[in-house]
């Protein structure tokens, strides 16, 4: 089964893509949200894209303040 991986949102180091497992025919059997950042959290997986979008300002505000990330995004 094919997966399909949009990025929706990037900034700060800090990333949000949706997931889609596509059939055969191409139809979407099931999608997720996932939030990943270069803090030393986990990426995290959600269901509905409201809770994904309010993960990702919260994370990007995170990472903004903190001096580690900062340093590291910079370097890119």
């Amino acid at each position: 089964m094919p997966i399909k991986k949009t990025n929706l949102r990037t900034e700060a180091g800090v990333r949000l893509d949706l997931i889609e497992k596509i059939s055969a025919h191409g139809k979407v059997l099931d999608q997720h949200y996932r939030l990943s950042t270069m803090r030393p959290n986990q990426p995290r997986i959600m269901a509905a894209r409201i809770e994904a979008e309010d993960a990702y300002d919260l994370e990007v505000i995170a990472s903004l303040m903190d001096p580690i990330v900062q340093r590291l995004t910079t370097r890119h």
